[in-house]
C-alpha cells in the first residue's frame, strides 16, 4: 500500500539537515540554500506543495499528481531515470523509507548529489515529524507548525466523534483481484481506528493479509469497504450480494467503495482527509442502525 508527497532557505550546516533525514548513501549537499529539489516520493512532494514551497520542485515521478510547467518528470517511481536526475542538477533528492526500497538510491547518491531519506511513516505522530522536519529544513517552520496545530485539531475532533458507542467492525480492502484486506497493524488500520473503527481481519501477523472470500463469514463485518475502481468495485459488491448476503455488512447495504487514491498518501492533510471520510461512512452506517 501505499503508496499516495520549499522558499529557499539557508540551511545551517550538513549536520543540522541529517538530524531529521538518515543518509541513503555517500552523496551530500554542501551547506547553503536549496533551490532546487527532486522528490522521489509522491507524498514528499505533496508536502512540499502543502508548505507552499513548490516553486523550489524541479522534478517528480510520473506517479505524482503535481503538474507544473517547469518541473521535470524524472521517471516513475520504481525506476527513477538517473541521469535525467542528474541533468536537473538538484540540490537535494527527496525519498522516503516506503519508496527508495525499490528505487535504488545508492546509484544516485554515488553520483555525488545529496540524497536524503525521510523515515517510515507508521501512523498520523510519524508523519507529523517527517512533515516538521521537511518544514525546517526548507525553512518553513512555522507554517509546519501551524498547520499541524489545525490538522491534530481535526484529527481529535474525529476521534472524539468516533468514540461514541461500539466500534464499528470494517473490513477494508486494497485489492479485490486478489482479495487484500488491512489488518490493524496497516497504516489503514490506523485511520480506521482513528476514524471509530475496528478492523474486521486481526491476528495474522501482516498489514495486508491474502484473504479469501469464505473468510468474510467468519468475520462478519459490520461495514465492508473497497478502495477499487468502479469497475472492480461493482464486480465484487455483485458477487457478494449473490453468495454472501447472509452477512451483516450485505444484508443492511453497507457495502461503500472508495477511489483507489483516496488513502494512498504519507501526508498530515491527507491522513485527516481519509480519517474523516472513513468516519463519514461509519456514521452513515450508524445512523441507519440506530433508524
Amino acid at each position: 500500500m501505499v503508496t499516495r508527497f520549499l522558499p529557499p532557505a539557508m540551511m545551517p550546516a550538513l549536520a543540522c539537515m541529517l538530524l531529521f533525514c538518515a543518509p541513503a548513501g555517500e552523496g551530500r549537499t554542501a551547506p547553503g540554500r536549496i533551490g532546487r529539489i527532486v522528490s522521489l516520493s509522491p507524498s514528499i512532494t505533496r508536502q512540499i506543495v502543502d508548505l507552499d514551497a513548490a516553486k523550489l520542485l524541479a522534478g517528480v515521478t510520473s506517479y505524482d499528481d503535481y503538474r507544473r510547467p517547469g518541473v521535470a518528470i524524472v521517471g516513475t517511481l520504481v525506476q527513477p531515470n538517473i541521469e535525467r536526475i542528474i541533468m536537473l542538477e538538484p540540490d537535494i533528492v527527496l525519498f522516503s523509507e516506503e519508496d527508495g526500497q525499490v528505487q535504488n538510491v545508492e546509484r544516485i547518491a554515488r553520483t555525488g548529489l545529496g540524497v536524503c531519506r525521510f523515515r517510515r511513516n507508521r501512523d498520523f505522530t510519524g508523519i507529523c515529524e517527517n512533515y516538521l522536519d521537511l518544514g525546517r529544513m526548507v525553512g518553513r517552520e512555522r507554517k509546519a507548525l501551524s498547520a499541524l496545530r489545525r490538522y491534530r485539531e481535526d484529527l481529535d475532533r474525529i476521534k472524539k466523534t468516533g468514540m461514541a458507542g461500539r466500534r464499528t467492525s470494517v473490513a477494508f480492502f486494497v485489492s479485490c483481484r486478489p482479495l487484500i484486506a488491512a489488518s490493524p497493524d496497516s497504516f489503514v488500520g490506523k485511520i480506521i481506528r482513528d476514524a471509530g473503527g475496528a478492523c474486521a481481519y486481526g491476528g495474522t501477523g501482516r498489514p495486508y493479509p491474502l484473504v479469501s472470500m469464505e473468510s468474510l463469514l467468519d468475520a462478519d463485518p459490520d461495514l465492508i469497504i473497497l478502495m477499487a475502481g468502479e469497475g472492480d468495485a461493482g464486480i465484487f459488491i455483485r458477487e457478494l450480494s449473490e453468495d454472501f448476503g447472509s452477512l451483516r455488512a450485505v444484508a443492511g447495504g453497507n457495502i461503500h467503495a472508495i477511489p483507489p487514491d483516496t488513502i494512498p498518501y504519507y501526508t498530515p492533510g491527507d491522513y485527516v482527509a481519509s480519517a474523516e471520510t472513513i468516519a463519514r461512512i461509519i456514521r452513515s452506517r450508524r445512523n441507519q442502525h440506530n433508524d
